[in-house]
């Protein structure tokens, strides 16, 4: 795989999964104003979303081994990925008092990584000389 195709891999995978993190909020949003319907989908999304972070791990793991991503970006993908199942067993037993501000912070830690991997330089092709 090139330089330029990693980038837009992990451009993708992380866009898409918090993406996917706003819809989680909305869901979150609909419960609270008191749709049921909203608690089947929040609960749905939550283990879509989780699985989508092992996966964003997973390409971080896979472009760090073929050098183009930092062990620190496999290791923050993979904290937000354990925070994500702590996330789900704390929603599972209704603890909303530790459950509702890591939902938030994992929102804010994929946006942040997210915006991470869109801040990187575009890699430029090399020219033969």
């Amino acid at each position: 795989m090139t330089p330029r195709a990693w980038q837009r891999l992990l451009r993708t995978v992380t866009t898409l999964v918090a993406l996917d993190s706003f819809a989680q909020a909305m869901f979150a949003g609909r419960l609270m104003a008191g749709s049921y319907d909203g608690l089947d989908a929040h609960s749905l999304n939550g283990s879509i979303m989780a699985i989508g972070m092992l996966i964003m791990t997973l390409c971080f793991a896979a472009a760090w081994r073929f050098g183009q991503a930092t062990g620190r970006a496999v290791l923050r993908s993979a904290a937000l990925t354990v925070a994500a199942g702590a996330e789900i067993g704390l929603g599972h037993k209704a603890i909303l008092a530790v459950h509702v501000p890591l939902g938030v912070a994992l929102v804010a830690g994929l946006v942040a990584v997210t915006m991470q991997v869109w801040a990187k330089p575009a890699i430029e092709t090399e020219v033969a000389a």
